[in-house]
């Protein structure tokens, strides 16, 4: 009975992840938008565009390389072979879509208690940062870069994650039927054991009684014996 309970709760606790799952992949794209921001950079705070997103920071930074290369023609470094760090850089290069001018790109993605703060951010040599009053129209570009990436990948990280979630399920649902089929086996065994315990206990009370009754037969045998020694030795 307990471990039934314990497959009701199971089953409803899987479902509710997956209705979790799915309803994040249908509006997340909505859900999700870049804010402006600040970061340090080069001993001074600078201009920015981040978010927060589930995915965690390996996964997402491959993602982010890849869809970089493929849609904007460039390479990030600092991720990749033997190299995970916090902040990828492209830099001294240019981006056609962003700008004709030569440049640095950044992106900053670090673990926090969500999954990831992603930070996106530029800058035409050392000290000119790419800015929303300053520069307006690389800084819509890099917002609609970030937009286009999370559009891109969150449904299918989603979709992932909810296929995850189905293959647990499935696994916990064999496990648990499994083991239940080992409980109510055992509840067989244990009512033929008991009923055997409960005839050998009886068999055992009535050889007993039987030994008992033997040893007085033996007493009275053996007394009788030894009367009739006595008499013919007379």
């Amino acid at each position: 009975m307990k471990k039934k309970i314990q497959f009701t709760l199971i089953m409803k606790f899987s479902l509710l992840a997956l209705m979790f799952f799915t309803l994040n992949n249908s509006v997340y794209a909505q859900a999700v938008t870049p804010k402006d921001g600040i970061i340090m950079h080069n001993k001074s705070q600078r201009p920015s565009i981040f978010v927060n997103i589930d995915p965690e920071p390996k996964p997402l930074k491959k993602a982010w390389k890849s869809f970089l290369k493929d849609n904007y023609d460039f390479k990030i470094k600092g991720i990749g072979f033997l190299s995970n760090k916090d902040l990828l850089y492209a830099e001294d290069l240019v981006i056609e879509k962003i700008s004709p001018k030569r440049m640095n790109f950044y992106t900053k993605i670090v673990e926090n208690e969500v999954g990831s703060e992603m930070t996106v951010f530029g800058s035409f040599g050392y000290d000119i940062y790419i800015d929303k009053n300053e520069t307006p129209e690389e800084y819509k570009v890099m917002n609609q870069m970030l937009t286009e990436f999370l559009n891109s990948y969150l449904p299918d990280y989603y979709k992932n994650q909810v296929k995850d979630t189905e293959k647990k399920v499935k696994k916990l649902s064999k496990e648990v039927k499994g083991l239940n089929k080992d409980i109510s086996k055992n509840n067989k065994k244990t009512k033929k054991l008991a009923k055997e315990i409960e005839e050998l206990t009886k068999e055992a009370a009535e050889k007993e009684e039987e030994l008992e009754t033997a040893t007085i037969k033996l007493k009275e045998r053996k007394s009788k014996l030894e009367r009739i020694k006595k008499k013919l030795n007379q």
